[in-house]
């Protein structure tokens, strides 16, 4: 069976006042898509022209099998090469298909690729406050969550 993509659309939020933008590939199969994170915050604007104006036009209608001549062709359509914008833009839409894939295949994408290297990973979460005080409550909500390094942090703050 042939999937094609039907629609890219772009997705922006700003959570925290920070500008996200989220890459949705819509396909030729009813409620099959995938989304890819394409932010580059401090000219997200500029991402989603590249999506939007140039991408889109070039992905509409192509196979969603065709992950790695997407990206090569993508990579090099541009005279001057990639930089952070396009390199944004084409990663939203790298981890669209890559998400469709796995979606196709009933498996995470990780296992497309080989599978796991290790069963956990550390995981960084941002704390912050307005006073000292309110860092080291929110550390400290943070370590009764079960997250472990907030606790170097408030060494260095205390």
């Amino acid at each position: 069976m042939r999937v094609t993509i039907r629609d890219v659309k772009v997705i922006c939020c700003a959570p925290q006042k920070i500008n996200l933008v989220t890459v949705k590939v819509e396909t030729s199969e009813p409620g099959l898509y995938g989304v890819g994170c394409a932010t580059f915050a401090h000219r997200h604007l500029a991402v989603v022209a590249a999506v939007e104006k140039y991408l889109k036009p070039y992905l509409i209608g192509r196979d969603v099998s065709d992950i790695e001549d997407i990206w090569q062709s993508i990579k090099g359509m541009s005279y001057w090469r990639n930089g952070p914008v396009l390199n944004n833009a084409l990663s939203g839409v790298d981890m669209a298909l890559w998400d469709i894939k796995g979606k196709m295949a009933g498996m995470p994408v990780y296992d497309l690729l080989g599978g796991k290297c290790r069963e956990a990973v550390s995981v960084y979460r941002h704390t912050d406050g307005a006073t000292p005080e309110e860092v080291e409550e929110n550390v400290r909500r943070y370590m009764e969550d079960g997250y472990r390094y907030p606790e170097e942090v408030e060494r260095k703050m205390l």
